[in-house]
């Protein structure tokens, strides 16, 4: 039995690569990795998982068609704007238009938006659109050449770990061609109203059941039998207690009082421009409360953020701010070159774990630490300075209406509410719906721990039965 991982990119390295799920197949499976990663990068898998007989499969990339990309995105367009309609979210449109495009791109998408304007408001047009767009995919020398290394391959299923992936999607095309048991990851929880459905595999695995009634929603034509709830095993780090520290031991590393009260600031990428703004208000705000009331903030900026933005705070206030740089290395390439290390893994399980609370722009951190009952702070305010983008808006997404109840994070409406914010979250009395995790249990099937064995018995089950 062969089993083929396709990891287009490295967003799926922690969170499959790094997890048990490897080790949960029989011993006589053999595990190929078909990937645009370097070997170098797989070579630190494979002493993860010793026990797995583990080949390593370079893959090329796919050089798109000035006609696939133009249907891909009038898709993508006529998509969110159907949605846009379907759920009554206007924000949901900002999925296309959040970056500013010149010259010839400006031209192009305008092409692209005009053409999707045509079909939208059909959803059977749609789906006709895209099985076109299909067929412009796997008519291509690329997938002709994938077929070839597919049946020298013969996998008996492919495991693909991203669904937003151009790559991958003309590999799975190729796959579905020969007849190749497909499975498809939708990789986070606020990727399917994005209408970035790339990779159509025979099978979806989710994380809960909220995300298979956004599938079938979204993309009614995909069987409610091929959409599998198996949660997600991101969250079973948490529980492995060989990566758990003591306290003092991760303060001691970062330079932390294990006395002290202590607030992660997590940074967003940097299609958030206002994430220094913030920790520089929150940071003025707690230099008004005397120096023994005073938390710690725990800065960890987002991992592909390399701007150095929040350097000048840091430095204006080096005992109040103490930062954790995530632990990823860069290889050559892109930014999707820059990828999570097992080290990086045990950080943050650890800043979840010894942090008393998050606070960040509607960041899924808050679901890191619901794993510890510990709260998340949702900034909610804007930045006057700033007038193309508002946190506000952010906060209405429609991924952020699978939230129960208003009560299970803490909102933080204005600058004026700081202290008082961040009190209640460090010392008040919590709502019911943040001690029980009553967001992150809608979000995520539990319990957390069965993830990888839920995605390794779908995986097995349709290399049986092929």
């Amino acid at each position: 039995m062969r089993i083929c991982f396709l990891v287009p990119d490295g967003v799926g390295l922690r969170n499959y690569l790094y997890s048990s799920i490897l080790d949960k197949f029989p011993e006589h499976a053999e595990i190929v990795l078909y990937t645009t990663l370097s070997e170098e990068i797989i070579e630190e898998v494979k002493k993860l998982h010793p026990k797995r007989n583990v080949v390593y499969k370079k893959m090329e990339l796919y050089r798109e068609s000035l006609m696939g990309k133009l249907l891909k995105e009038a898709i993508t367009y006529a998509r969110l704007r159907h949605y846009t309609s379907l759920d009554n979210n206007d924000t949901t449109m900002i999925n296309w238009t959040r970056k500013k495009q010149r010259g010839f791109s400006r031209l192009f998408f305008g092409l692209a938006a005009f053409t999707g304007k045509l079909f939208m408001k059909n959803y059977n047009s749609i789906v006709k659109f895209e099985k076109r767009y299909s067929r412009v995919i796997g008519s291509s020398s690329y997938v002709k050449a994938q077929k070839e290394i597919l049946k020298s391959m013969a996998p008996s299923v492919i495991f693909c770990t991203h669904q937003r992936s151009m790559d991958a999607g003309a590999i799975v095309e190729a796959a579905n061609q020969l007849n190749i048991p497909t499975i498809g990851a939708v990789y986070s929880w606020d990727n399917l109203p994005k209408a970035r459905l790339l990779v159509r595999s025979h099978t979806y695995v989710v994380w809960s059941q909220i995300m298979k009634d956004e599938m079938l929603k979204y993309y009614p034509e995909v069987p409610e039998k091929d959409i599998i709830i198996t949660g997600t095993p991101q969250f079973e780090f948490y529980f492995n207690q060989k990566l758990h520290l003591s306290k003092e031991e991760f303060c001691s590393n970062i330079g932390l009082d294990p006395n002290k009260k202590i607030l992660c600031f997590s940074g967003n990428d940097l299609t958030f421009p206002c994430d220094e703004l913030y920790l520089k208000d929150l940071a003025e705000a707690l230099m008004t409360l005397p120096e023994e009331e005073r938390p710690q903030v725990l800065l960890r900026r987002c991992p592909v953020d390399l701007s150095g933005r929040f350097d000048a705070i840091v430095a204006q206030h080096p005992h109040l701010i103490k930062t954790s740089d995530p632990i990823w290395k860069s290889y050559k390439g892109g930014w999707d070159a820059i990828v999570p290390t097992p080290e990086d893994v045990a950080l943050l399980v650890n800043t979840s774990l010894h942090a008393d609370a998050v606070i960040n722009v509607g960041s899924t951190m808050a679901h890191d630490f619901a794993v510890f009952s510990k709260p998340a702070i949702y900034i909610n305010y804007d930045q006057p300075e700033i007038t193309y983008w508002s946190a506000v808006t952010n906060n209405h997404y429609q991924h952020f209406r699978s939230m129960p109840a208003e009560d299970c994070v803490i909102w933080l409406n204005n600058k004026e509410e700081i202290l008082n914010t961040v009190k209640k979250a460090l010392n008040g009395d919590l709502p019911e719906n943040i001690k029980s995790g009553r967001w992150f249990n809608v979000i995520a099937l539990q319990p957390v721990t069965e993830a990888s064995e839920n995605i390794a018995n779908t995986i097995m089950d349709k290399a049986q039965a092929n």
